[in-house]
């Protein structure tokens, strides 16, 4: 299996060429899933732009109109027409706020919806692998959280930064025009400012970057005292304080970092508005003498010193939207490297012959950054309709094989067949056609009892008949009685809380309300005590009569089930046979089910 190590980064650290990629990312991805609305918020943006710059440079010439009319040097005309563009000029500011909010409604909205699809779509694609994988875990919660809204607000703020760029490009224009002098001090002014915000508050998200594990923690601490399972053994074994000095002990860590980083920023802002003030002193007392030198027009002095304030706004609108950026650009990060991950190779056979067996031919198998190998040169037949128990100590590799059939993982070397089919070739439609399981981590889905059923064949999802006779099968006829549309869990108001056992019938439901040939039971009654898992594999026996099953349990007299148990050990079928077969042989097998059974023996003394 190749690129199994794909996500190797988690202490990454940006510099300005990650956040140019991605905030080109952003704006290519923007304007793939909203090309219209993209467009016309860019052009209203860089519009808006110019009519901050143009506001200026009227109110230069309005201010001029005025003072030569009073001194009786020109006539009303100029000033009204300057007057009335100086008005237009704040009324299209207005609309253009008004507008651009609308616009960036609308493109949320669009985003959403079409990007939100498409981020599932590749979580069903990719490799099951990554979901084993600890930094795929930080990657994911760095991007699961409305990754679309990331996406937003990159393109919103490569768009503000372009925008506010113009912006003070325009407006030192306007002041290199007053004076050389008062443009070039507000660029040595500027420039180390904004280097200074945008340094802070990068080193500030490498920060928030660092303490993505340990703000993991926290959230995993805090909410074992909303887990219904968890929170009962907290209480039994009164463990509450040591798990809240566990979340003091990791939330101080993050809280450090964060109040460090918190210091820094105050510190900049501290040295920004000192050369703010700095510079301010300094235009006016420029301007001032240029204008009693008459060097400089009094509408000129007028627009410029009005002009300061906004300068620095500038200023600090094009660091705060370069930070923010680099900000989500470092979270958008996350998002690409997901949908960079690996996906499943193209799959070109759709249909699996009825009545196929499966052929373990010489598998071996090792997990992502394990030496030892799990399946050594596996090799068995399960022939069409057969009952096959595996059975084996905890990491002889009952459970890998089940992952491999299912195609969950791919040999490292050797073949798996069905009906004759490589399973590497096999859609994930034509396997879920020939094999449906229950597994012992089974989903307990918050929808509704119907939902949770027809999870197993979704063209029933209309056939009561159907779902009912599968709950029943399943040992779970008293849950027909709360209604199919019941809701259950605790998302819903009215959603209704089944035990954990139940939750395990329901999943059996699934497996029996499926048409596929064989049928996978992975500890399937782990969550049942035995007069009920002996009720469940009665049903078994009735449901499974033309199918054939697959079935891994650590109580071995559910073996007995079985027309033949294959013995894993140390990753290789070490035995294999009827249950009375191995018996007779004496060996492991034989052990394992004479010391399980000693337990349900009473002995009297």
């Amino acid at each position: 299996m190749s690129n199994r190590n794909a996500i190797k980064d988690p202490d990454r650290k940006q510099n300005y060429r990650d956040i140019l990629s991605s905030g080109a990312y952003a704006l290519k991805t923007t304007f793939c899933h909203a090309p219209v609305v993209a467009g016309v918020y860019t052009a209203l943006s860089l519009t808006g732009s110019a009519c901050s710059v143009a506001q200026i440079l009227v109110l230069q010439r309005l201010v001029d109109g005025v003072y030569r009319y009073i001194r009786g040097t020109g006539d009303g005309s100029a000033v009204l027409l300057w007057g009335s563009l100086y008005i237009a000029a704040l009324t299209l500011s207005s609309a253009y706020g008004f507008a651009r909010g609308k616009l960036d409604w609308y493109l949320r909205r669009r985003l959403t919806k079409s990007l939100t699809p498409a981020i599932a779509e590749k979580f069903s694609r990719i490799e099951y692998q990554y979901f084993e994988n600890a930094e795929f875990q930080d990657t994911l919660s760095r991007m699961s959280q409305d990754p679309q809204e990331k996406i937003h607000a990159a393109f919103g703020n490569v768009v503000e930064s372009i925008m506010q760029l113009l912006t003070l490009a325009g407006i030192l224009g306007v002041f290199f025009g007053a004076s050389f002098w008062i443009g070039m001090g507000a660029v040595l002014i500027g420039v180390p400012m904004s280097a200074l915000k945008i340094h802070a508050v990068s080193r500030r998200n490498r920060t928030l970057g660092e303490a993505t594990m340990d703000q993991r923690m926290t959230e995993y601490l805090q909410n074992l005292f909303f887990d219904k399972d968890a929170a009962y053994e907290i209480k039994v074994f009164r463990a509450r304080d040591y798990i809240l000095d566990l979340w003091h002990q990791v939330r101080g860590k993050v809280m450090k970092r964060s109040n460090k980083i918190q210091k820094e920023l105050i510190e900049v802002e501290s040295i920004a508005d000192l050369l703010k003030i700095a510079y301010a002193a300094f235009a006016v007392a420029g301007l001032t003498a240029g204008f009693l030198a008459g060097d400089i027009g009094l509408g000129v002095l007028v627009s410029v010193l009005q002009s300061v304030e906004r300068l620095f706004s500038a200023m600090d609108n094009v660091s705060r939207s370069v930070s923010n950026l680099g900000r989500v650009t470092y979270e958008i990060s996350y998002l690409r490297e997901f949908l960079g991950l690996e996906e499943e190779p193209e799959k070109t056979e759709e249909e699996v012959e009825k009545g196929g067996e499966i052929l373990f031919d010489h598998v071996s198998f090792r997990y992502p950054g394990m030496d030892r190998e799990i399946l050594h040169d596996v090799s068995f037949r399960i022939r069409s309709g057969e009952k096959v128990a595996l059975v084996g100590v905890n990491g002889a590799g009952k459970s890998t094989i089940v992952k491999l059939l299912c195609g969950l993982y791919r040999p490292d070397s050797g073949h798996i067949f069905i009906g004759g089919k490589d399973i590497n070739t096999l859609t994930r439609k034509a396997l879920r056609q020939y094999l449906a399981a229950v597994f012992q981590d089974f989903g307990a889905y918050q929808l509704t009892l119907r939902e949770n059923i027809a999870m197993g064949d979704l063209d029933s999802m209309g056939d009561d008949d159907r779902l009912l006779k599968a709950l029943s099968q399943a040992d779970s006829g008293e849950l027909s009685g709360l209604g199919l549309e019941t809701n259950l869990g605790k998302l819903a108001e009215d959603g209704v809380d089944v035990s954990r056992g139940q939750w395990q019938r329901i999943a059996i439901a699934r497996a029996f309300l499926s048409q596929a040939e064989f049928v996978v039971l992975d500890e399937p009654t782990a969550s049942l005590d035995p007069i009920a898992e002996s009720r469940v594999y009665q049903s078994f026996g009735e449901v499974l009569q033309k199918k054939g099953a697959i079935v891994i349990s650590h109580r071995l007299a559910s073996a007995r089930m079985a027309e033949r148990i294959l013995l894993l050990e140390e990753g290789e079928v070490a035995e294999s046979g009827s249950h009375e077969e191995l018996m007779a042989s004496g060996g492991l097998y034989a052990t394992m089910y004479e010391e399980q059974s000693s337990w349900y023996k009473t002995n009297v003394s």
